[in-house]
């Protein structure tokens, strides 16, 4: 009896020193994501170009290395009207269907802001905003091909998406990539524009945003610690 008694002591134990520990574990970590360059709260012309960087790690890999693919990392730039105020600084989540886009083959043939194999997601964007059914219409293209909607060319299917993601990356297509206030730009380095989508007052200027976009671990976040937001304030408007 004294032996059944301690057994049941030693096992009720184990179960309280198991759930403290799953208590107490640590929340799953993100990425660390840096903007070393522009520097924060830096000046430049409007009109013209600026030269970002960006450094990544993340499961004990970085960019720094070329662990991380260059196409992991991901920079927005948002025209803001005051850069001073406090909402400047607010993070956004990356939408998952922005990841989606990055991950996918579709930077193959698209580019966010310009022309290159195909349409870019602006002028995309522009052309269907408005069209009724226009993001099933779009997801269907981008699931199953298409041909001599942009020209004579072709677009190849992506069957490896799935239905709810072509419809994502299709809504997100059609209300985001013809936004002029907001310019999406892949890979750890290169260059943005100081674009204002209007007359810029005094203190506007262009917040930039760097996120990790590459494959997480079980439970992992996107959240990421580090410099990942930084100010750029216009001048010469």
């Amino acid at each position: 009896m004294q032996f059944k008694l301690l057994a049941l002591s030693a096992v009720v134990l184990v179960s309280s020193l198991s759930a403290a520990l799953l208590r107490a574990a640590p929340p799953a970590s993100g990425p660390q994501v840096d903007i070393t360059s522009p520097t924060d709260r830096s000046r430049l012309a409007w009109q013209s170009q600026g030269s970002y960087a960006v450094t990544t790690a993340y499961d004990g890999k970085s960019t720094r290395f070329d662990e991380i693919p260059s196409t992991d990392v991901l920079l927005i730039t948002t025209f803001v009207p005051n850069t001073d105020a406090p909402a400047a600084r607010r993070v956004a989540p990356l939408p998952q269907a922005l990841v989606d886009i990055t991950q996918s083959n579709c930077m193959g043939c698209h580019d966010f802001n310009a022309s290159s194999g195909g349409p870019s997601f602006a002028a995309i964007g522009n052309r269907y905003a408005g069209q009724p059914a226009a993001a099933a219409t779009l997801a269907a293209h981008i699931r199953n091909g298409s041909r001599g909607a942009w020209g004579s060319g072709s677009m190849p299917p992506h069957p490896d998406l799935g239905g709810a993601q072509a419809t994502a990356i299709a809504n997100w297509i059609i209300a985001h990539g013809g936004d002029p206030a907001v310019l999406h730009y892949v890979g750890k380095s290169g260059s943005f524009r100081m674009i204002a989508p209007g007359e810029p007052g005094p203190r506007a200027g262009l917040v930039l945003n760097a996120y990790y976009t590459g494959p997480l671990k079980g439970g992992g976040t996107r959240t990421a610690a580090g410099r990942n937001v930084v100010i750029v304030t216009g001048s010469g408007s």
